[in-house]
């Protein structure tokens, strides 16, 4: 596969007996490696809708699973590659711009998305109790938490947000890719705290945080 870069991108797939909503960590013109901690078969067709920042419709490609990453396995993220079989013309051509806008000196390789500040409910279960914290920004492909205990990094948590459309909370797998503990919040001039990369939900939370994060944008800077 051709040289990838980090992008974060929402993306949804379909196959091998899965629909899932998720994030991709990186792309190449072609192929990408998804996110995830249930993944297709190696070998299983997948029919795959990439949000692209500034695009009006997802841009669609058809591939197979070329290799499965589970969770666990040492110093690598869970998910799986995927090899693009088809791709049209006008797809690519969107792709190969995304990626040259992102591998230029002075682009922004990994956010492909704007972070927003915001002020959201977020809580998960662990072991010992059932955490609730705020959140301090948010993103089409993840989450920051303000918390002094944040979880370690690759920790997969079962996030429930409550998003202002309604009182039942949206729920995701969201996967720790950044932890800022307080001693290094102090140092850095930061808040403590985790982000959270979403890594397997459904439509309904897709559609319901694509609602709030349009919402936020409609707001007026403070």
């Amino acid at each position: 596969m051709a040289e990838t870069l980090p992008i974060v991108l929402p993306v949804r797939f379909s196959g091998g007996g899965l629909t899932m909503q998720t994030t991709t960590s990186r792309l190449s013109i072609e192929g990408a490696f998804v996110r995830g901690v249930v993944t297709p078969k190696e070998g299983a067709a997948i029919t795959a809708q990439f949000t692209l920042p500034g695009v009006a419709s997802p841009l669609e490609a058809r591939g197979t699973v070329s290799e499965r990453v589970p969770p666990g396995a040492k110093g690598k993220e869970a998910g799986f590659w995927l090899r693009f079989d088809q791709l049209a013309d006008g797809a690519r051509a969107l792709l190969e711009e995304l990626l040259r806008e992102r591998s230029a000196p002075h682009g922004a390789p990994k956010r492909a998305f704007s972070r927003l500040p915001t002020h959201l409910q977020v809580s998960w279960p662990t072991t010992r109790e059932f955490l609730i914290v705020y959140a301090d920004n948010i993103s089409a492909g993840g989450i920051f938490v303000v918390t002094d205990d944040p979880p370690e990094l690759k920790t997969v948590v079962e996030l429930s947000l409550r998003l202002p459309d309604n009182d039942v909370p949206a729920k995701t797998s969201a996967e720790v890719i950044q932890r800022v503990t307080p001693r290094e919040a102090q140092a850095l001039g930061k808040k403590a705290g985790a982000g959270l990369q979403f890594v397997g939900s459904d439509d309904e939370f897709r559609r319901r945080l694509d609602l709030c994060i349009e919402n936020l944008l409609r707001q007026p800077p403070t």
